[in-house]
């Protein structure tokens, strides 16, 4: 038996730059391919996320009904060990 969320993710960590935050304390990055990825307030909490931060992010598709707006979805960020040449000026 396929396991779905292992098939929905991504094995590696994804460089991203956090765009903005919303009012409910949950947050939108984008990949170094242009790709949103939404960050649930509980990780922006947990890692005290600002815009303008770059992280190492694990992510995974978003839930079906999100997916056509935010393709992906983080499940872990921790902070780069380097930051890709796109991300280094912002």
């Amino acid at each position: 038996m396929k396991n779905t969320h292992q098939d929905n993710r991504e094995d590696k960590p994804k460089q991203i730059l956090v765009e903005y935050l919303i009012d409910n304390g949950s947050g939108f990055a984008i990949t170094e391919e242009g790709d949103q990825v939404y960050l649930s307030d509980r990780l922006v909490d947990k890692m005290n996320v600002q815009p303008g931060d770059v992280f190492d992010a694990y992510i995974m598709l978003n839930y079906a009904d999100k997916r056509d707006a935010i393709k992906w979805r983080a499940m872990r960020v921790m902070k780069p060990t380097k930051i890709v040449p796109m991300f280094q000026d912002a």
